[in-house]
């Protein structure tokens, strides 16, 4: 079960990297009076061949110091995202950074003002990746992945070897928080064979995988006020919105 946790960590770390590529995108075209085409285009259409989304949105004010992209399914490390939002400000144009520069990303990171993000993930995607990508590996099998609004349930078998062979059957219990260290998992209950564990096993546990993603990992500054949990989804939300009166371009996969 930690196997898989620590695989979820790379993901979520991954998913961030999204958020930094989107942050980049968003602020590498030129202004819009010295383009031919428009920076939502300009964005755009970077996202759609970095990403593949299967729906992209991309809005962007007269100067482009507010942008606004949302991109719906699009696959990390082999989960399936419904969809990763970000609303931003810049400090100042970007005019001195260059596209081709190796480091372009960061620096483009470090102009963002201000931001708020949203990542959607659907209890289906989850289920699809345990079933395929992790079934039989480190000696885990049948794992399964159900969300409530109680949070997330990770279940499977442990199965090891040693003069006999022993098949456990393993819970955790857990949400997610987003503090001071970054995103983490909280309030997680570890069971074996039904049998709830020790608090120093979990609290073990949740030293070697927490945070899932580092705070100071995140190059820009990105607000997350929730998280919420229902059956089917979780819903990680700085709650940011889409701009109005605002230039958009639009791009759905054929």
């Amino acid at each position: 079960m930690c196997f898989f946790y620590v695989t979820m960590r790379v993901r979520f770390f991954h998913l961030f990297l999204f958020f930094a590529f989107l942050a980049a995108a968003i602020f590498v075209g030129p202004h819009i009076s010295d383009a031919q085409e428009r920076i939502e285009e300009k964005v755009g259409k970077l996202l759609v061949k970095e990403f593949d989304p299967e729906k992209l949105t991309v809005q962007a004010t007269g100067g482009g110091s507010f942008l606004y992209a949302k991109a719906t399914g699009i696959v990390i490390k082999g989960v399936r995202i419904e969809s990763v939002s970000l609303y931003a400000m810049m400090k100042e144009p970007p005019n001195n950074i260059k596209e081709d520069d190796e480091d372009h990303k960061y620096k483009l990171a470090d102009l963002i003002h201000y931001s708020r993000g949203e990542v959607v993930l659907l209890e289906k995607d989850f289920t699809e990746y345990t079933s395929k990508e992790i079934e039989d590996i480190k000696g885990f099998k049948n794992l399964e992945c159900d969300f409530s609004k109680n949070g997330i349930r990770v279940s499977g078998s442990y199965v090891a070897t040693f003069l006999f062979t022993f098949n456990i059957r393993m819970e955790v219990l857990s949400k997610l928080a987003f503090d001071e260290r970054g995103l983490c998992l909280t309030d997680t209950t570890l069971l074996v064979a039904g049998v709830k564990q020790p608090e120093y096993l979990t609290s073990q546990l949740l030293e070697r995988i927490n945070p899932l993603i580092e705070r100071e990992r995140i190059p820009f500054p990105v607000r997350i006020t929730r998280i919420d949990f229902s059956d089917d989804r979780i819903v990680i939300t700085g709650n940011p919105q889409p701009l109005k009166d605002a230039n958009v371009w639009n791009y759905k996969r054929p």
